[in-house]
Formats: structure tokens, C-alpha cells, sequence
């Protein structure tokens, strides 16, 4: 994800991050002292496991002890933590959320249902693993936007005479986005950035061993080079790929892509689907052992947020088409 650079941050939220870092080192405190009873806990269980009791009882006793306290300590981290992530989301990302997109509702846990996306049609593999947080939802001039973090994962299992391991490959990670259109139409096109396999190269191969045609849609070729080298373009039908991918749209997405990096769009029945694929968790707090002033993680809160409100601004879906909204 190519980030805007030429934000900047909230002059406010400076003074917000050096209250919350007392917080900070009290959870750190906290936290600490959680593992340090741990580990006082495990030493006193094998003593008593191992040179009280004895063979294998005590062996017994002690791995059940230990796993027993490991349980207790992972509760007690957990719980030291949550004042600093509760104040962090309450008095950083919240007014960071206000000031770039004023009016949006932000849900911390949660997220996109995996029916819709699916419904997006733009990775072919359903996942067996579906993880999505962070949504937010509002309106930019009128338009409704939703967008939340998804990570789509697909299950392998090798086995052998030793039995079998699981293993999971991410089909998708990043920013989904779902929007409304501003052209009333009915059918599918789906926009892929050309080499997509360096992301997901099972579906450049799939595309192309299914002879140009991807469930039902054929390979379409546009009249515009520039946005050909950029994109790979699926629809059921060649006028309403046509008609949904004006010049004005393809000269956006061709700047939306230069801005933000790849990227993947489907218009479905009136509806834009945005993929943008990006590596770590963006609305999290630092972790308790790091400084929570942290503007350069902050930074890229903010160009997130900004990438996601260029959804709407940057592609011109506040443009009204012929006087009216597709969905009025």
C-alpha cells in the first residue's frame, strides 16, 4: 500500500498520545508483574511436582500445574492490557477517525460479513478461515461507504503415514471496502491489477487456464492502453464493462493505483467493491513495550483513513450521473 506522505496528523492528538503514555507504562508495569508471578508459579509447581511427589505422579502434577498457570497468566496480561487499548482507541483513533472521516461510526470487533465478501466475486476461493475487525461506516457527500480489515484464509492438509498437518495460505489481507455506484446497471465486472499473481498467483493461472473466462465472464479488452497495462478487466458483458468503466473511471482508477497501490474492484448490480491489500493490522495500538507516541504508526492510521475516504472522492462517486443516484 502506497501511503500519502503529505498528510498530516491532528495538532491535538499530540498531547492526547503523551497522557496516554502514562497509561502505557502502567499496563507495561502490569503486564510484567502478570509474567513474573508466572514464572515464580512454575518454579514453585516443579519443585513440588518434581522433588516432593516424584516420579511420574509428579510429573503429572507439574505439566498440569504449569499448563493451569499459563491460562492464569495469559488472563492477567490480557486484562493489564486493556485500560491502555480501551484509552488508545477512545483518545487517538477516535479523534483521528472524527477528524478524517466526521460522522463515521467506527466498531473495533466488528467487521465485513463473509457473505458479502464473497458476494464481491473477486477472489475465486472460498475461504475456510475468515477473520474481519475495525469497520467503519458512514457517508462521504452522500455516498454510503463501509470498509473494515479482512484476512481470508485457505486450509492445506498434508498428510503422510505420520498423520496429517494443517497449514493456512492468506487469500486475501487488507482493506475491504464496499460502496455505493453512481450508475444504475445490472451484472458483473470485475478489475484485477495486471501481474496480480505477485499476490495471489493461483488466480492470474486460474484466469488464464479457464481459456479467458472466469466463471461465466470473458476477458474484455478496453480501448484505453494505458489502463490495460494497469488492469485486467472480467464481465458477463461486454457493454455494461463498457458502460460501467467510463474514461473518467479508468483515468481514476489508474490514479487511485498510483496513489495507494494495488488494488481490486468489482462492480456488481449497482455496487463497488474495493480490495486493497495490506500487510499489518492498521488499528491497533503499539505494543505496551514501545513509546505510544508513535506518530509514524499513527501516520499510517491516518493515510489509511485517507485512502479509504479517496474511495468515494478519488474515484468520483460523488459525481451524480444524469441528476440522480443509483440507488434514490
Amino acid at each position: 500500500m502506497a501511503l500519502n506522505k503529505g498528510f498530516e496528523l491532528p495538532s491535538e492528538l499530540e498531547a492526547k498520545i503523551e497522557v496516554l503514555e502514562g497509561v502505557r507504562r502502567r499496563a507495561k508495569a502490569a503486564a510484567g508483574r502478570a509474567w513474573l508471578a508466572g514464572i515464580l508459579l512454575w518454579v514453585l509447581a516443579f519443585g513440588v511436582g518434581v522433588y516432593l511427589i516424584g516420579n511420574t505422579a509428579g510429573w503429572i502434577v507439574f505439566v498440569l500445574a504449569a499448563l493451569g498457570i499459563l491460562f492464569w497468566v495469559l488472563y492477567r496480561y490480557g486484562r493489564a492490557l486493556e485500560p491502555y487499548q480501551k484509552a488508545y482507541k477512545e483518545q487517538v483513533l477516535a479523534p483521528l477517525v472524527e477528524a478524517l472521516l466526521p460522522g463515521f461510526n467506527h466498531q473495533p470487533d466488528a467487521g465485513i460479513g463473509k457473505e458479502t465478501y464473497l458476494a464481491s466475486r473477486l477472489f475465486p476461493t472460498r475461504p475456510d478461515r475468515y477473520h474481519s475487525e475495525d469497520l467503519f461506516s458512514g457517508e462521504i457527500e452522500g455516498v454510503p461507504l463501509t470498509f473494515a480489515e479482512v484476512h481470508a484464509e485457505e486450509e492445506h492438509e498434508d498428510c503422510d503415514d505420520d498423520g496429517c498437518d494443517t497449514s493456512y495460505t492468506t487469500i486475501f489481507k487488507g482493506l475491504f471496502a464496499v460502496a455505493e455506484f453512481p450508475k444504475a446497471f445490472e451484472g458483473t465486472v470485475l478489475v484485477y491489477p495486471d501481474r496480480s499473481e505477485k499476490l495471489l498467483g493461483y488466480l492470474s493461472k486460474a484466469l488464464q487456464s479457464l481459456g479467458g473466462r472466469f466463471r461465466g465472464l470473458q476477458l474484455i479488452k478496453l480501448e484505453d492502453p494505458e489502463f490495460e497495462r494497469r488492469f485486467v478487466v472480467y464481465a458477463d458483458d461486454p457493454v455494461t464493462a463498457r458502460y460501467v468503466l467510463s474514461t473518467s473511471l479508468m483515468e481514476a482508477l489508474r490514479r487511485y493505483r498510483e496513489r495507494h497501490g494495488q488494488i481490486y474492484a468489482s462492480f456488481i448490480d449497482g455496487t463497488l467493491y474495493l480490495a486493497v491489500p495490506v500487510r499489518e493490522n492498521l488499528f491497533e495500538p503499539p505494543p505496551v513495550w514501545k513509546k505510544a507516541v508513535d506518530t509514524s504508526r499513527l501516520q499510517r492510521y491516518a493515510e489509511a483513513l485517507a485512502m479509504m475516504r479517496g474511495v468515494v472522492t478519488e474515484l468520483g462517486l460523488n459525481v451524480r450521473i444524469w441528476g440522480e443516484r443509483a440507488l434514490e
